[in-house]
């Protein structure tokens, strides 16, 4: 209730003639202060840092080895070129191909949401992850699709996030066929919740003894771990994925938000300055970009547009709403962080804002975009209602007046 009311008087503050008097850093000083803001990028959760186990997270992330038919990793989705995203509005998932430099060629299989950047996800306060959250850290226990994390052998959130791609027909397991589907398609994929948790671990246990060739990689670094076969299973590759992942995204340097949070005014444009009062004030972005990472982790709808392809019936995705299968958290998703958010476009769950004045102009008003852009598709015409509907009542507290204001509060951002 404190930080509400203080939050309240900077808004206030930041209003009154009186205050317009201060310069641009004395302002942000104030707002630094209320928020309590501090660098936190390269932050990792040194429980999540092991030596040992790492390199096989490496082997994982960037081979092929775990994959039904062998065509696909998760660097696949996660490219170190794209700030570990692939650039994509919707990703491509097994059949992708590897020539990551121009997937819009691939003739993969479509996975109908964007591909989210891995940097900032190995910080000790990250609990939630995926757009829809459907693998959430809440008092001490890990809801996810497989059973709860911590007693299925997983050490952190991370790795159960990192280790569900792996049980995914569109991103890892293969596409579906009459005839001669793999084992890992044939076995893990028709399982449910834990079932599918313990088909995993059966495939990797064939693997990890495996006399073919295109495991010795994977075998050899268990090996070097000293770790027994016997102990090799889904969550153990999970942990593995998240000791490397924490690792790969510690090696990151100060943004210049942050040099500017460590003492150093001439890190940020006037621009940018202005443009990060109107983001923590009047342009109310704060509300859910909050805290040290520009997400409250909650999950809100800010009605966007459904497009041609979604995870759920009739091509829909229905976000937070069906993890919660609450009629009120329909087309609700995770707030995303805003970490290096320049790097990371396109934006929304279904990448169909192509920059930043896109997505927030939709923030403020959604009816422009479907002016200038036409419906993204053509179901939409009739079925945009129930969207709108779902929108935040916090997005009409908004008062960004102009272009101008918009244009510095992209200008801010950029400096994340």
């Amino acid at each position: 209730m404190l930080k509400i009311l203080a939050v309240f008087f900077l808004l206030l503050a930041l209003s009154t003639s009186q205050l317009n008097a201060l310069d641009l850093d004395e302002k942000l000083k104030l707002v630094i202060g209320i928020y309590n803001l501090k660098p936190i990028s390269c932050e990792i959760d040194q429980r999540l840092i092991d030596d040992r186990i790492s390199p096989i997270g490496d082997i994982v992330f960037n081979t092929t080895v775990l994959s039904g038919n062998h065509d696909t990793s998760c660097s696949t989705c996660h490219i170190d070129e794209k700030h570990l995203t692939d650039g994509l509005a919707i990703s491509i998932g097994v059949g992708a191909g590897e020539n990551k430099s121009d997937r819009q060629k691939s003739t993969g299989v479509i996975v109908p949401r964007n591909s989210f950047t891995l940097f900032g996800r190995a910080g000790p306060n990250f609990d939630a992850f995926f757009w829809d959250g459907k693998v959430h850290e809440i008092d001490n226990l890990i809801y996810s699709p497989i059973g709860e994390g911590y007693s299925l052998g997983f050490k952190s959130p991370l790795a159960v996030a990192a280790a569900l791609p792996i049980l995914a027909r569109d991103e890892f397991l293969g596409k579906i066929s009459f005839f001669n589907n793999n084992k890992s398609l044939s076995e893990i994929n028709p399982s449910y919740y834990k079932e599918k948790f313990h088909a995993a671990n059966k495939i990797i246990k064939e693997i990890v003894i495996s006399e073919d060739k295109r495991y010795l990689p994977l075998q050899k670094v268990i090996k070097n771990a000293g770790v027994s076969v016997d102990d090799v299973d889904l969550a153990f590759i999970g942990n593995s994925l998240a000791s490397f992942i924490a690792k790969r995204t510690s090696e990151c340097k100060l943004s210049d938000w942050e040099k500017y949070l460590e003492g150093d005014p001439a890190s940020l444009s006037v621009g940018q300055k202005k443009g990060a009062i109107i983001f923590f004030g009047k342009g109310r972005c704060a509300a859910c970009h909050s805290g040290n990472s520009f997400s409250d982790f909650e999950f809100h709808s800010i009605g966007t547009p459904q497009g041609e392809f979604g995870t759920h019936i009739h091509s829909q995705d229905l976000g937070r709403g069906e993890v919660t299968f609450k009629l009120e958290d329909r087309f609700k998703f995770r707030t995303p962080p805003l970490i290096g958010a320049s790097k990371t476009m396109p934006y929304g769950h279904n990448g169909v804002f192509k920059n930043l004045e896109s997505v927030i102009s939709f923030h403020i008003n959604p009816i422009p975009f479907f002016v200038k852009n036409g419906w993204t598709s053509g179901k939409e015409i009739l079925a945009y209602g129930k969207l709108l509907s779902s929108r935040s009542s916090k997005l009409g507290f908004i008062e960004i007046k102009d272009r101008n204001e918009l244009l510095s509060v992209v200008d801010f951002i950029n400096s994340l």
